[in-house]
This record gives C-alpha cells, sequence and structure tokens, in this order.
C-alpha cells in the first residue's frame, strides 16, 4: 500500500473536500491525485498526518517507528539498526537497491531476447552557481553564474526555466540537503505552494504562508514578513531530478 492507498483507506466514508479543503486546495487536486495526473500531495505530507491525527512515520511508511509483529533474526536485528540510523533519502536508496539485488537472485525461466531500447531524449536546463536555503539563508552573491545540466526530456521539465540546488534541511521530508530543484519562473506563487524566494538578498526554499515563509521540518523556525523588507518571488518549485516525474 503506498502513501495514496493510505490516503485513501484512512478518508473512508468522509468527503474527499474535506481534505481539500483543509490543504486550501481545489477539490479537483484529489482527482489529479488518483488519476496520477499529479502527485502534489507530497508537499503536504504534514499536513495529511495532522488531518487524520496520525504520524509522519504512519502515513509515509504504514507503521511507527520500532514498531514489529515478529521476531527477527541477529542478522536481521543487526541489518535493521544501521537502516534506522539513515535519513529518509538514503533509506529510499537502499530500498530501490535491494529490490534490485532481488530480482538478481530469482530464477531464470525464460530468458527475454534483449531489446534496443531507443536512445532517451534529454534537454539543457541552465542552473545557477548560487544556492537557496532550506534552513535560516545565506547571502547571493552579486549577477547570475550559469552553468548547464542535461534532464530526461519530459513535459513537466520542459515547463522548468532554471535549477537551483538546496543547501539545509527545513524542507524535509519533501526535499532534501543537495536536492536539484526544477523551477518555473514567475512572480509569485500561491498560498500552499513551494517557492524561490530572496529576502533581503538572502536565498530560500520555502512553502508560502499569509504572511510568512514556512519550513516544513519542523525542527526549523517559519520566516515571518516584516515591514520594509525586500521580498520577492523567483519562481514556483516544480520537483527535483530525483523525482519519478524527472528520471
Amino acid at each position: 500500500m503506498d502513501i495514496l492507498d493510505r490516503i485513501l483507506m484512512l478518508l473512508g466514508n468522509r468527503e474527499q473536500r474535506e481534505l481539500t479543503n483543509f490543504l486550501g486546495l481545489k477539490s479537483v487536486a484529489f482527482s489529479e491525485w488518483k488519476s496520477g495526473k499529479s502527485k502534489s500531495y507530497k508537499k503536504y505530507l504534514i499536513e495529511i498526518a495532522d488531518f487524520f491525527n496520525i504520524s509522519l512515520d504512519y502515513l509515509v511508511y504504514g507503521k511507527e517507528k520500532g514498531c514489529s509483529t515478529f521476531k527477527l533474526t541477529d542478522e536481521e536485528q543487526e541489518l535493521l539498526e544501521y537502516f534506522n540510523k539513515l535519513s529518509d533519502k538514503s533509506k529510499g536508496k537502499i530500498i530501490e537497491r535491494a529490490a534490485v539485488l532481488a530480482e538478481l537472485e530469482m530464477p531464470v525461466t525464460n530468458e527475454p531476447v534483449a531489446v534496443e531500447e531507443p536512445e532517451e531524449k534529454r534537454l539543457k536546463i541552465n542552473c545557477s552557481t548560487y544556492q537557496v536555503s532550506a534552513g535560516a539563508g545565506f547571502e547571493l552573491g552579486e549577477g547570475d553564474e550559469w552553468y548547464e545540466i542535461e534532464v530526461p526530456d519530459t513535459s513537466k521539465a520542459r515547463k522548468a526555466d532554471f535549477a537551483l540546488q538546496i543547501k539545509g534541511n527545513s524542507m524535509e521530508p519533501i526535499y532534501f540537503n543537495g536536492d536539484i530543484v526544477l523551477v518555473k519562473e514567475q512572480p509569485y506563487v500561491n498560498i500552499g505552494e513551494i517557492g524561490i524566494f530572496i529576502i533581503d538578498g538572502n536565498g530560500y526554499i520555502k512553502k508560502r504562508g499569509n504572511d510568512r515563509l514556512i519550513s516544513i521540518n519542523p525542527e526549523y523556525d517559519d520566516i515571518y514578513f516584516r515591514e520594509g523588507q525586500d521580498i520577492r518571488c523567483k519562481g514556483l518549485v516544480i520537483g527535483t531530478l530525483e523525482d519519478d516525474d524527472f528520471v
């Protein structure tokens, strides 16, 4: 059961619009989630967990940390202890690698004939040498300096005008330190959307609130707007290079 299946299960007989209203979204957003047209619910994991009054661990993994219904062997327990020390991003990589190794261990009955796949189309996007803070913020340099990166040629990637690298942890578990985010350049984002902002020369990736920029990670404070500040929006964050939509 994935995250969306768990959301549907938790909703039960409740109206879907109760959740979308809670998140400040249009009701059509839920239909787009179920059809696979959008995965924007990933941006609202903490708020969705609050709506159902459950932990983020249960929403993402289907169980609480440390929950176990069977006895592990010593070897399994040792692996689990190492696994629990990893970040969410590293855990995802381990799971992907384990799935690949498991497939390699499966006996081959009828070896399929290798078919040469067409070369993947790619496009180039400008990536800034400056980073944006998912933390306390830091001063950007003068002027713009860019280098080109190649990304898979997808419909969503074509909407991106430029890319930036994240520094900091305040947007976990959605965006992580070191992630390269793709940005659609625009002078504003709606409340509840994640954007790139410059406040008094400091660059941030944050979720827009009514009177503040919001940090997803509860260990970081929100940034409240003050009178006289130079506040500019550089664009809407539409994903990272590691999202399913881009790889």
